[in-house]
């Protein structure tokens, strides 16, 4: 799906209501969607609060508080201001006389936030307001932010969170942290923003969703985030007639003495994501305690002689190399003879660790290569420590330059590869901040590059599905505290039925605005 500017998204806009749609069933359609979106996000939460603004964005809010009441939610507005606009004040009018047993009040510095059961939803400014946040609104702002983490409820963002449109005019705006709403999921209407994917400010849009403007194919626009409507293909149904080599012979070289859970977490998410056969290669010495500790349906074996290949890494569809392998001598000796095997290559962690000390080894892979570093090991391959703004300029170069597909780790982890757009991920939570995560996402990709999958498709497809599991571990379990990569990998069926069954999604707002 497109990532577009505000400019870009005003003039979508602009070419729906020249077609015919008004700007009223727009509104009636994004508000809809949002809520049953919220209502799927949070579906046990019965307390919802809407701030609503007096412009169109509030009229999005009167909507989705409209929707809530249906679906049986005690639902309260508070108004920030009086004289709303045409759009607005009609939807507060429909309000009322249609859900009558909503509480509708104005703002008062008293007002009673909800529990840490409820969410609330904050539809005070959209897309178009400029500067930074005064007057009511800005009081308004403080007071849900503070009132969040005193009470811990959920905040919900509509289209953005108020304030965060000024970060275009100023980055400097993001060190208060006042400066914006901080929300824990943001759902935007039509397309992503270019602002709310920013790595900068992830801190302010948290889980970023988005209700789909249309139908229609994404135009291959430079930036793009992952959406299941365009993911799900590259997983179809498996054939009655199928057998366990047509979906790949999958390598992990990894493990050491202390680090030996790194292979077994590894292994546990590729065979989560349907591997065919699965092999573990490790150091000698940490054989018999990765053995004792791996999934039964994994193979383990020791890398004993590191003058010769082993059977299981020559004969691989795929290799996942690095997580928990140690940076010694024996490590480079490894990868090297992994990347003449000449099937695709997944390096992370130490594998990234002791490429970083010889990049020219990548001119040895006879075979595509996929590296997978978080920021640290990226400033480790670049030699130098870059900014969040910089991301998307070092990912480009360091791909044309070393002719690799790269998944750069963050809240928005980027996925690029020479000649193609940038790809960002809105999937995931804080829960997978922890060690282990990055050893799960490398099972689950080398898993779909043993499937086939080339290595741009496999990191976009196993990015998505590692952290929509994470997001079904937070909905079960409330809270984002010991999420651990084993409740990942339980998960990760659970995930591949939520890309298909996202994938059938109902129909764009331009196609339900008709």
């Amino acid at each position: 799906m497109d990532v577009l500017s505000t400019n870009e998204m005003v003039a979508r806009e602009k070419q729906a209501f020249a077609s015919g749609i008004t700007a009223a069933a727009l509104m009636n359609a994004a508000g809809e969607a949002m809520a049953t979106g919220i209502a799927a996000i949070y579906p046990n939460a019965r307390d919802f609060l809407v701030l609503v603004g007096k412009g169109n964005n509030g009229g999005d809010g009167l909507v989705v508080a409209r929707h809530l009441a249906v679906f049986g939610k005690t639902v309260r507005v508070v108004l920030t201001h009086d004289n709303l606009g045409e759009l607005p004040n009609a939807q507060l009018t429909l309000l009322r006389s249609t859900c009558p047993q909503v509480e509708i009040s104005p703002w008062n510095n008293d007002l009673a936030f909800p529990a840490s059961t409820g969410v609330v939803i904050d539809a005070l400014l959209g897309i178009q307001a400029r500067g930074a946040l005064r007057g009511i609104i800005a009081d308004v702002v403080a007071k849900l932010n503070a009132a969040r983490a005193a009470r811990f409820f959920r905040t919900v963002a509509l289209d953005l969170p108020s304030g965060l449109a000024a970060f275009y005019e100023d980055p400097q705006v993001t060190q208060d942290a006042n400066a914006a709403v901080i929300a824990d999921v943001t759902i935007a209407v039509g397309f992503a923003k270019d602002v709310l994917v920013r790595e900068a400010c992830s801190a302010w849009v948290g889980r970023l969703e988005v209700v789909a403007w249309s139908t229609a194919e994404a135009q291959a626009a430079p930036r793009q985030i992952l959406v299941p409507s365009e993911l799900a293909h590259l997983l179809p149904r498996r054939s009655a007639f199928s057998y366990k080599g047509d979906f790949g012979k999958l390598a992990i070289v990894a493990g050491s003495p202390g680090f030996t859970g790194a292979p077994v977490l590894c292994a546990q998410a590729s065979l989560a994501t349907g591997v065919g056969l699965l092999s573990v290669c490790t150091h000698a010495s940490a054989t018999a305690i990765i053995a004792a500790h791996a999934p039964p349906e994994s193979m383990v074996s020791s890398w004993e002689d590191l003058a010769a290949t082993p059977k299981v890494v020559e004969n691989a569809t795929a290799i996942a190399i690095g997580p928990g392998l140690g940076t010694t001598p024996a490590t480079e000796k490894m990868l090297t003879a992994v990347l003449a095997v000449g099937c695709p290559v997944l390096i992370d962690a130490d594998g990234l660790n002791v490429l970083a000390k010889n990049l020219a080894l990548l001119k040895q892979a006879k075979g595509p290569v996929l590296l997978t570093p978080h920021v640290g090991e990226m400033a480790r391959l670049l030699g130098r420590k870059f900014t969040p703004d910089e991301r998307e300029f070092v990912a480009r170069e360091f791909v044309n330059q070393h002719n690799v597909t790269l998944v750069l780790k963050g809240t928005r982890t980027l996925i690029t590869a020479p000649g193609k757009s940038f790809f960002i991920n809105t999937t995931g939570n804080p829960g997978l901040s922890t060690g282990g995560s990055g050893d799960t996402l490398s099972g689950i990709l080398g898993a779909l590059l043993a499937h086939g999958l080339s290595p741009l498709d496999a990191a976009r497809l196993g990015v998505w599905l590692h952290g929509r599991a994470a997001d079904l571990v937070l909905a079960e379990r409330g809270c984002e505290e010991g999420l651990t990569p084993t409740m990942l990998s339980a998960r990760l069926g659970a995930a591949i039925v939520s890309l298909r069954a996202q994938a059938a999604a109902p129909p764009g707002l331009i196609e339900s605005s008709r």
